[in-house]
């Protein structure tokens, strides 16, 4: 049987951090999209901590109270709502964690999870993408040499959510380069590890509260222990991770397709032109309409893929297809609502203009929209 209806619990999370986007985030959103690149702002750490948004990933054994992939969907939508920037150091910190609860041992779990709950307010950090490889994720230039009883991993990662902010970093590098994707491992390492330096923080257009850096290994030694799953494990867990992650992300562009069309009524409904405010205009309610029905058609999507995530079943498809078809919906909605507010929404610092530059920036994220074409092409 097939429901669209959320339970009371989800409902109550749901209500919950809504109040949450709409008292706090939005204008402590607007607020740093002002200032200079930094290390994540005090208050959106207090928010993790305050919000127990880190207990939401993690499993009962070590101290979490984890939601189910919907729910948790949820959740992040509303997130984004608020500031689609702490959507994103939110989804790195889900991705790091992904990856542990798929192919982690138990005294990883413990030894890396359970921090995550300080009452500081802890994030985490995923290491994929490098300069030259981009969306190439079948090698890596960077390397972990094994000697002896550890490896030492040595190479460079860009560009990293939550760098120089991380309390560990899972890291995917090439052990024996000659094997190509079977010489895949990926690691677990603590930030305090000596060799770990991260550049200047990118001065981005979008996403400009989501601290985003290069990170340098250098001669960093690492226990075997540190090793997460089985040798030459590591690009399969890669792939798991990844599909996880974009619907995800899908849900953050949910979001802040919600927030962008509520900014754009709002706008509507006051403005107006020879005594009729212009939402009365089919020129513009016929956009409207369409923005809004793209958005619910965008939810839909990433329920499925988290729907599908949570009975165990095949979801890479799916999910490349709420990833795909929700950052396009973002970048839509947010380049209508431009042309809608017009010089208002350019003029200053604006939530428009902002949801605009995130909305870019989510449709390079976690693959851009052709990446996700040849993944939903190779599944047909």
């Amino acid at each position: 049987m097939i429901s669209f209806e959320l339970s009371p619990d989800q409902r109550k999370l749901q209500q919950r951090i809504r109040h949450l986007a709409e008292e706090k985030l939005h204008p402590l959103s607007l607020k740093l999209e002002a200032g200079k690149p930094g290390p994540i702002d005090k208050d959106y750490l207090k928010i993790i901590s305050k919000e127990h948004l880190n207990a939401f990933i993690i499993p009962e054994e070590y101290g979490g109270k984890p939601l189910d992939r919907l729910t948790l969907s949820l959740v992040t939508e509303e997130i984004s709502y608020g500031c689609a920037g702490l959507a994103s150091i939110y989804a790195a910190t889900v991705h790091a964690v992904s990856a542990l609860l798929i192919g982690g041992s138990h005294e990883q779990k413990e030894a890396f999870l359970i921090p995550l709950l300080k009452p500081e307010g802890e994030v985490a950090s995923c290491c994929i993408t490098e300069e030259k490889g981009g969306s190439d994720t079948s090698s890596f230039d960077t390397t972990a040499r094994l000697e002896g009883d550890h490896y030492v991993i040595n190479g460079a990662k860009v560009p990293i959510i939550n760098a120089g902010n991380a309390a560990f970093y899972t890291v995917w590098a090439s052990s024996d380069t000659g094997r190509g994707r079977a010489g895949i491992n990926a690691f677990v390492v603590p930030k305090e590890v000596a060799g770990i330096t991260c550049s200047a923080y990118h001065d981005k257009p979008g996403l400009r509260c989501a601290p985003t850096a290069m990170v340098f290994f250098h001669d960093v030694v690492v226990p075997r222990s540190s090793l997460i799953g089985l040798p030459g494990s590591g690009y399969l867990l890669l792939m798991q991770t990844l599909d996880w992650g974009r619907a995800f992300f899908g849900a953050i562009c949910v979001g802040l397709a919600r927030a962008a069309i509520e900014e754009i009524i709002h706008f509507a409904k006051k403005r107006v032109i020879l005594n009729r405010p212009i939402l009365k205009n089919q020129g513009i309610s016929f956009i409207l309409a369409e923005l809004a029905t793209d958005i619910d058609a965008a939810r839909l999507l990433v329920w499925r893929a988290c729907r599908l995530m949570d009975l165990n079943m095949d979801y890479t498809r799916e999910s490349s297809m709420a990833k795909l078809f929700a950052s396009e919906v973002a970048a839509k909605v947010t380049r209508e609502g431009m042309l809608i507010i017009g010089q208002k929404g350019y003029s200053g610092p604006t939530l428009m203009a902002k949801y605009q530059r995130d909305a870019q920036a989510l449709r390079i994220l976690e693959g851009t929209s052709h990446i996700q074409k040849m993944i939903i092409s190779s599944q047909l």
